[in-house]
């Protein structure tokens, strides 16, 4: 998961805030104060009402731009007006980069809680911007004689976001479309914090975490009431879906882990799909699926329907052998079993590795600690992008964050906090949260990763894969920090190629020369070419069954958003679900209420499995080179990660790979375990 998103797309509606923010001279544009606001980052707020005072200048600040900006007179021109709205959209973007992460981590719940109304403050302010039509004359009216093709693709792409906002209504609409984007930011916090402030508390006797690592349990004792007690953070429950021997401690911990925000977010959500959908048909759209999937790389909301569906029929056989071959063994290791259910699988699915591949999870988890990854990942970004990464003595916000900076031959090109460890009231997934926005000679690039990896002990491989995807998302962000404008920004790319670095960098924990250098045991012995090559064998299978998973996601998703609501929530996830994966509904889970991507993606969560057609693309030139080739990575980063969203995503992937884009490599993984 990451947290990038195109500025309009964030936003709701807003009011002139008051404060003691003064422009330079009247009526002239406030850009030495803005660049003095953003040159201090403030994630460490001492109390709530700091963080207010913080809140009301950004506000203010950016009231006054707003005001500048939408007063000018003469000749609009790209160094006076495009520069002015950039610098405009870069402090309310970056002010809410910063909010948002200290609502999702800072230790204190009220200042959480400030942060989380700062944000939708900042979003209404937004949403002013996008609807002013003011601005939006100012920028039209700018000569494109003389515009590098850089430039002229950004303004072009902000032109376009202002009409797909609304500003060609009328005023009365344009209010109407201000409202409802207010109530659908609101509506999209409350959301996400159902899911995080839900921790869980799942007892159980000892007896009944038989099968679990000794590790695991050497790090949850007992309480005084002899059971253990468990929360719904992943290094809880994951080993408790892939290691537990009994099927109802395994069902208890899956209920805990996808129920997390129930109910609360049943009556949320609709309102969400109720607020979104009100919002598309005012925008002149018969959904909100076509409106937000409008400008994506896809093109439509049937195109996107269109490729699930084919994605689907190329997995369909290999997921089949994969689901036969699995349940056969399930029902053989355990007679008791009339039908595998889905928190079955992980179960199962390790105890058949292990018996064809050799290959166990827990056997493979004992060469992995967040701190060797750590290194690990850092000394693979030097090899590949000549990435230097160095401690950065700067306050953090709890004990366990670090901070870094990172260096390319002496020059600072970004600055990143890592937090990445489960606590109460911290966001409870994986993402990659922007900060500061990098602009050419003004601004440095500055990001953080929000985790949930165990601070002590072993870690799954699986938990390196998904530390490889975020910092995927985090290079990213910062080496693309030095486009000439802040709306060239990575996330101004189309959003369904955004998950595509993140995806391609996963490849890399499965590279033998990749782990031996950081994969030990507790001796210190790296971890055996032989056993990389087994995982390397059996990580085919089951991967057209996992592709299907996220087709389900991807259909709910859709089809959440592409009709109007007022449908069941859980039975449209249900045959959803059941249209892509063998495994039953179950009763009493409402894996809805967590599905923390109906807000951020809404309808667009297709986006993971096109973003993984993409990276698998742009692999075949890692592969056929040599995956640690320095001549090849270089070149990616040269011309897929550092132009940042400066030309379309489809340009691109043609640079890199000298070719369009081509979906047979992700069709040959589909396809690949079938054919063997």
């Amino acid at each position: 998961m990451k947290v990038v998103a195109t500025w309009w797309l964030l936003l709701a509606a807003s009011t002139c805030i008051a404060g003691s923010v003064h422009a330079e001279e009247p009526g002239e544009f406030p850009g030495r104060q803005i660049r003095a606001f953003l040159s201090e980052v403030e994630l460490t707020p001492a109390s709530a009402e700091a963080l207010s005072v913080r809140c009301n200048e950004g506000l203010a600040l950016g009231s006054l731009a707003r005001t500048a900006l939408e007063s000018r007179q003469g000749s609009a021109t790209i160094e006076n007006d495009f520069v002015a709205y950039d610098a405009l959209v870069a402090l309310l973007g970056d002010a809410n980069g910063e909010m948002k992460l200290v609502a999702d981590t800072h230790v204190v719940a009220e200042v959480r809680d400030a942060a989380q109304a700062c944000v939708a403050r900042l979003s209404e302010a937004t949403t002013d911007v996008s609807l002013s039509r003011p601005i939006y004359e100012r920028l039209a009216a700018i000569p494109r004689g003389g515009l590098d093709a850089e430039t002229g693709f950004a303004l072009d792409r902000e032109l376009a976001a202002y009409r797909r906002a609304g500003v060609d209504l009328d005023e009365a609409t344009r209010a109407g479309v201000a409202e409802l984007q207010k109530q659908a930011t609101e509506t999209g916090l409350a959301f996400a914090k159902n899911i995080r402030d839900d921790k869980g508390d799942m007892a159980f006797a000892p007896e009944e975490l038989a099968g679990m690592p000794e590790d695991w349990l050497a790090t949850r004792k007992p309480g005084d009431d002899g059971l253990i007690h468990l929360t719904y953070d992943y290094p809880d429950t994951i080993p408790v879906l892939r290691f537990a021997q009994h099927r109802d401690t395994r069902r208890k911990a899956m209920l805990g882990l996808f129920n997390r925000g129930y109910p609360a977010n049943k009556t949320v959500l609709e309102s969400l799909l109720q607020q979104r959908y009100e919002l598309a048909r005012m925008l002149g759209h018969p959904d909100y699926a076509s409106l937000v999937i409008s400008d994506k790389m896809i093109g439509s909301s049937s195109h996107a329907a269109r490729f699930i569906e084919d994605a689907d029929a190329a997995a369909q056989a290999g997921a089949d052998a994969d689901f036969a071959e699995l349940d056969a063994f399930a029902k053989d290791a355990d007679p008791a079993i009339d039908r595998m259910q889905l928190y079955d699988n992980a179960y199962f699915y390790n105890l058949l590795r292990k018996q064809k591949y050799d290959v166990d999870a827990a056997e493979v988890r004992r060469y992995f600690t967040y701190d060797k990854a750590r290194a690990g990942i850092f000394e693979l970004m030097g090899d590949l992008f000549g990435a230097d990464i160095r401690p950065w003595d700067t306050p953090v916000w709890h004990e366990s964050v670090s901070a870094w900076e990172l260096y390319d031959g002496g020059q600072l090109i970004g600055r990143f906090y890592l937090d990445m460890h489960p606590r109460e009231g911290k966001f409870n997934h994986a993402a990659a949260f922007p900060i500061r926005v990098g602009v050419a000679g003004q601004q440095v690039a500055h990001a953080s990763l929000v985790c949930n990896f165990p601070a002590d002990g072993p870690m799954e491989h699986g938990d390196v894969v998904t530390f490889l995807h975020e910092f995927g998302h985090l290079i990213h962000m910062l080496y693309s920090g030095r486009t000439q404008y802040a709306a060239q920004w990575m996330g101004s790319l189309q959003w369904d190629f955004i998950e595509a670095p993140s995806q391609l960098l996963e490849e890399w924990a499965w590279d033998y020369d990749t782990l031996k250098r950081f994969a030990s045991d507790e001796s210190g012995n790296p971890i055996p070419q032989a056993l990389v090559q087994r995982m390397n064998a059996g990580r085919d299978f089951g991967a057209a069954l996992g592709q299907k998973q996220q087709l389900a996601y991807a259909a709910i998703s859709l089809n959440y958003y592409n009709r109007p609501p007022g449908f069941d929530l859980k039975e449209m996830a249900d045959a959803q679900s059941a249209k892509y994966l063998p495994f039953p509904p179950i009763d009493e889970l409402h894996a809805y209420a967590s599905f923390g991507h109906l807000d951020g993606y809404s309808a667009i969560y297709y986006t993971y499995v096109w973003s993984k057609a993409i990276a698998l693309d742009l692999f075949t030139r890692f592969s056929a080179a040599g995956i640690r080739d320095k001549e090849v990575a270089t070149l990616y980063r040269q011309l897929v990660l550092e132009p940042g969203g400066s030309r379309d995503a489809n340009d691109l992937i043609e640079s890199f790979l000298g070719r369009p884009l081509s979906l047979d490599a992700y069709k040959d993984y589909l396809q690949k375990r079938d054919a063997e």
